[in-house]
């Protein structure tokens, strides 16, 4: 007998149905999603909501394919495409001013809340091609500026230009109240008639509005080169505009929905595979940590990373933007991996940087082994974390295997953390609370889990956004690759074995 074995599906897909809040113009029905579910999720609690243009739906142009890459290895992100009302699946929508831009919002909306408050996702990213970019982007400004990536394929910057697109197609639109179009509705194409006044709508935006979103969102601009709906100027107007926070990527033989014709033979070519690369290499970690890096390594004219020779992982903690405006003071809290290894130039840096106390977060055992210090200017301070600082190599590679349960072990070991490192925590704040004049530096071994912990609390206490708290705490994911290699050493001269996890 042969047995033929196959791989695991990468993904698996269900049809959900998002009932609306109230008020809402259609009086029965749904929003119409898929819900596609990587078999191996790497961030399971993050989600790509994907939305369609005008005449589309939820499995057009590139957005099935996207949902299907985005749930494969390496990335396992879930994500969530739809139809909006009055297209595919969807419900009608009853409102003699149709399918206006207020009702895409209200989809919006309903989706996000099911998938938040419903579903427990967090939302990584929206997605959306054409009119389905131009709802994203000013829903984002009007509603949701916490989302923190946003990616447009083929959308307007000069909304009122609709109005010209429009009267090419159907030059008596205004005086016949609307116009006539092909959109597909379950599984078919149906000629429906467009109101005017959904028209007027989708002319009304100021997309220059977009750049009072924070400055930690970024945005993805695709546009293909051959695209007759939409000027391609009108991607640069979005460069322009958002300036470093901004990727602007072309398709050079692409029409608006990226898809040519070949001249020689007549047939479509399909240009949408390009677009998902484009997509998912963007919205990979190693991008999101890339791009959060650049962004944020000066503080002002001053750079958010110290060079001090010997200490690795050296970074002001200052400079984040607080949710009420103002901002975390710089040049007074900073955060590293261990001191012990300091060269006396790196000793005249940190006497450059003022910094008149240390907090030293190693057990004792690791202090033994890799050695205390004596600086002078600085007054260092051990404090331990857990109950009798045993926070050894061992004893945190066997912290450490727990993360091999994915999410749930992450939670448990960081719970473990915050237990356990209470009377550290609480003797750095009250520093803090007591000695504003006098600036201080946090460090453990490889200055991430145990420094990160206490960083991310500081941050929190002072009302920092929580995306921007963790990607700080990811930045040293970046920086400490060293450090990490000279834990592992560590780790494996005691003989404990230790998952493939970065300290």
């Amino acid at each position: 007998m042969v047995v033929e074995l196959r791989d695991a599906p990468a993904f698996t897909e269900e049809r959900v149905e998002v009932p609306f809040s109230l008020p809402s113009t259609s009086a029965s029905g749904a929003i119409v999603g898929i819900l596609t579910a990587p078999t191996n999720p790497s961030y399971p609690f993050s989600v790509v909501i994907i939305m369609h243009g005008f005449g589309g739906h939820k499995n057009y142009c590139y957005q099935k394919i996207l949902a299907h890459k985005l749930a494969e290895s390496p990335l396992g992100l879930y994500s969530f495409r739809y139809d909006f009302r009055g297209c595919g699946e969807s419900a009608d929508i009853e409102s003699c001013d149709g399918r206006t831009l207020d009702e895409d919002f209200h989809d919006i909306k309903d989706v996000i809340h099911y998938v938040r408050e419903v579903k427990k996702f967090y939302v990584l990213a929206l997605v959306g091609h054409s009119r389905g970019a131009l709802a994203g982007l000013c829903y984002s400004v009007r509603f949701d500026p916490s989302i923190p990536n946003i990616i447009n394929c083929s959308g307007r910057f000069r909304a009122e230009q609709i109005r010209d697109r429009v009267a090419r197609q159907s030059p008596t639109w205004e005086e016949d109240k609307g116009h006539w179009a092909d959109v597909p509705r379950y599984m078919k194409l149906q000629r429906v008639f467009v109101p005017a006044n959904e028209t007027y709508s989708l002319a009304k935006p100021n997309m220059n509005d977009i750049s009072r979103l924070p400055n930690s969102t970024s945005f993805l601009t695709i546009y293909g080169l051959k695209d007759t709906h939409i000027s391609v100027s009108d991607s640069e107007m979005y460069a322009n505009l958002l300036g470093n926070r901004h990727t602007l990527k072309f398709i050079p033989e692409a029409d608006h929905n990226f898809y040519a014709r070949n001249p020689e033979t007549g047939e479509r070519v399909n240009y949408n595979s390009q677009v998902v690369k484009v997509i998912t290499d963007w919205i990979s970690p190693e991008s999101r940590r890339k791009r959060f890096h650049e962004r944020t390594y000066y503080v002002g004219a001053i750079t958010r990373w110290k060079s001090i020779d010997g200490v690795l992982n050296c970074r002001d903690l200052g400079g984040w933007k607080t949710r009420d405006g103002r901002y975390v003071r710089t040049g007074y809290l900073f955060r590293a991996a261990q001191l012990s290894t300091v060269t006396e130039n790196g000793k005249a840096a940190l006497k450059d940087l003022n910094i008149c106390k240390s907090f030293d977060l190693r057990s004792s055992q690791e202090c033994q082994k890799n050695g205390a210090y004596d600086i002078p200017g600085l007054d260092r301070q051990h404090v331990p974390m857990g109950v009798d600082g045993d926070m050894s190599p061992r004893e945190i590679a066997k912290k450490l295997e727990r993360l091999s349960l994915g999410a749930e072990g992450f939670l448990i070991v960081y719970r473990e953390f915050l237990e356990e490192g209470i009377t550290a925590y609480r003797t750095v704040l009250e520093y803090i609370r007591d000695h504003s004049d006098k600036p201080l530096i946090i460090h453990c071994t490889a200055g991430k889990d145990r420094t990160g912990v206490i960083c991310a609390l500081i941050l929190m206490i002072a009302d920092v956004d929580a995306d921007n708290i963790a990607r700080e705490y990811e930045m040293t994911q970046l920086m400490s690759m060293v450090a990490c290699c000279q834990v592992y050493q560590n780790y494996s001269q005691q003989q404990v074995r230790v998952s493939s996890i970065i300290l």
